[in-house]
């Protein structure tokens, strides 16, 4: 019986191991630096549906990642009051929604990997998620909303200026935008040149530029770890 006994218990300490070396093979095999590299929507989607599960573990935390935190942190000091109807443009797993959740607001989640959309689901901070390319803006929701946000989106290998112009579609009249943009990305992407031209057509106002870290040990000034956190007002086409 003893010996049954011991055999059982090393046959489950084996599976563990198992379970655990197949989860830590997981953790390698995705990350930041290789996500940049991305060339198009489809290969997006499939990276990210794999990248899912693990997602929050092996790259928010293990990174230390405060880039959403920093975000809502500026939303929360700038906005007032429960009647607001956001979209979380580049939702992921979820984490703005997190850090939302205690102001009464509504929050939809946009994204183009269904599989990041289901871990978002279970944090259960959204009142819709929708799985949507935003490079293609004939394929937008007839939705508008009060206020948008993003934080990870924009920078290399993902959404550029292009994009950025597009997502407008979503904004009711005043609506307000806080859109994070890694700081390099925004100096080589054209960003500065696509809000000059939503200026001059009147189609933005009261634009500013907040610089935040993206991750803990980023709080220094140095750019590459850092984002220009884009705050304006939609007034329209």
């Amino acid at each position: 019986m003893k010996r049954l006994i011991c055999l059982f218990a090393t046959c489950n300490t084996l599976k563990r191991y198992g379970t655990f070396l197949k989860e830590a093979i997981l953790m390698t095999k995705y990350n930041r630096d290789e996500a940049y590299t991305l060339k198009n929507s489809a290969a997006h989607k499939t990276y990210y549906n794999n990248w899912a599960k693990t997602y929050d573990r092996d790259f928010i935390q293990k990174t230390n990642y405060i880039y959403p935190q920093e975000v809502c942190e500026v939303m929360k000091s700038r906005l007032a009051g429960p009647n607001l109807v956001l979209a979380d443009i580049g939702c992921g797993t979820g984490v703005i929604g997190v850090q939302l959740h205690n102001t009464g607001w509504i929050i939809d989640g946009f994204d183009i990997s269904s599989g990041m959309l289901e871990q978002a689901k279970k944090k259960k901070v959204y009142r819709r998620l929708v799985c949507l390319d935003l490079t293609k803006k004939d394929t937008y929701p007839k939705l508008r909303y009060t206020a948008l946000v993003s934080s990870g989106t924009f920078t290399f290998g993902h959404l550029g200026a292009s994009e950025l112009e597009k997502m407008l579609i979503l904004c009711s009249e005043n609506a307000h935008c806080f859109i994070g943009i890694n700081y390099e990305h925004f100096v080589s992407g054209g960003f500065e040149n696509v809000f000059q031209e939503l200026i001059l057509r009147k189609a933005i106002a009261d634009f500013e530029i907040v610089n935040i870290p993206i991750y803990e040990s980023a709080k220094t000034k140095d750019p590459m770890n850092r984002a220009n956190l884009c705050i304006f007002r939609f007034i329209g086409k």
